[in-house]
This record gives structure tokens, C-alpha cells and sequence, in this order.
């Protein structure tokens, strides 16, 4: 017996967007796996490559996520495929020795975007690292609160620091020229201007 009510139409999310730009190299099976591993919560294409201008390193891997850094990226978009990434950047760390592997992760949301960029790093501070920014949502989200700054940030960046095993040295941004900066005070929990 046919229905009496409109059929509703079954829609799957949209997922978000994410790129990948790769300075210097990767191996097929390393962009492969990269791809394969991203492509399960984000649409994306292969990466993107282009010279490596820093020659301290062999490869620089930028990953950029059209999201916003808050818990959810990792425990409803990546899922268990944050373990998986994890462990492929740490295994291309690995197979670069001496030359070495960077990482930058950037999440865009709607007001702001963070960057978290690594260095150059030795295969555990990489693990360690990477393992962080899994678990600083709460941390950053107290840090960008309105209260905490004179103006709206549109550019937060953070570095790695291997002695102290942590991501510090926050540095804001009131625009994507960089032309006003600040950076975040622990001591008094707020963006200072430089």
C-alpha cells in the first residue's frame, strides 16, 4: 500500500573541508595513507606539493581544516582517524632521520584561525606534541574568550617547545596582516599587545 505522507529525504552531513599542501616530499604510500585517512571525516584532494624553501628539514606537511578547534573535530569528524594521523606524521618523522619532518595544523573557524606549528621536532616530542593539541580545546577555548582580549583575534599561532614538552609562545592577531600583535600572559590569563 503506497504512503499517504511525503517520503523524507535522508541526507548525510556534509563534511567538512580540509587541504593539504606538502613542502618538499612524500613518499606514494605517505600521500596515499594521508589521503585515505583524512578523506573518512573531511573532503579533500590529494595533497598539494611545492618546493621546500627551509633547508633544515626534508618535508614540511601543512594540514588545514575548515573547522573550528574545539573538541568535536577530534571525537565526532576524525574519530579514531586522529590516532591514525598521529601515528602516520610520526612515522614520516621517522623515516626522514636526520633530515626531519614539520608539522602545521591550522583550524579555521568562523572568526578565528589557529595554527599550531611544530618544528622541527625528534619522534617522541613529535608524539608528544601531536597528542596535545588533541587535548588543549578546553585550554584555548578559556584563552579566546572575549574578557581575555582588548580586540577580537582573527590569527592565533603556537609553537612547540621541545624543553618544556608544551605548546607555548600563543601569539594573536586583530588581522590576517599581522600588523597588531599580542601575546597570551599565563601569568595573568590575557592577551597582552607587543
Amino acid at each position: 500500500m503506497p504512503s499517504l505522507t511525503a517520503p523524507e529525504a535522508v541526507t548525510a552531513p556534509v563534511k567538512p573541508l580540509a587541504d593539504v599542501l606538502v613542502e618538499g616530499e612524500l613518499s606514494p604510500f605517505e600521500d596515499e595513507a594521508l589521503y585515505r585517512i583524512l578523506r573518512k571525516g573531511f573532503q579533500l584532494e590529494h595533497p598539494s606539493y611545492t618546493q621546500l624553501v627551509d633547508e633544515d628539514l626534508a618535508t614540511r606537511i601543512n594540514i588545514t581544516f575548515h573547522h573550528p578547534y574545539v573538541t568535536t573535530v577530534f571525537t565526532d569528524v576524525l574519530q579514531e582517524n586522529w590516532r591514525d594521523l598521529k601515528e602516520l606524521l610520526r612515522q614520516i618523522r621517522y623515516r626522514r632521520g636526520k633530515a626531519g619532518a614539520a608539522v602545521t595544523l591550522s583550524f579555521i573557524g568562523e572568526k578565528n584561525k589557529l595554527v599550531f606549528k611544530s618544528g622541527v621536532l625528534e619522534e617522541k616530542e613529535l608524539s608528544s606534541a601531536m597528542d596535545q593539541i588533541g587535548h588543549l580545546t578546553g585550554i584555548l577555548g578559556q584563552m579566546l574568550r572575549p574578557e581575555s582580549m582588548e580586540k577580537p583575534l582573527e590569527l592565533v599561532e603556537a609553537a612547540y617547545d621541545k624543553k618544556s614538552d608544551r605548546w607555548h609562545e600563543f601569539k594573536g592577531f586583530t588581522s590576517a596582516a599581522q600588523n597588531e600583535s599580542y601575546v597570551f600572559d599565563e601569568s595573568v590569563f590575557r592577551w597582552i599587545r607587543l
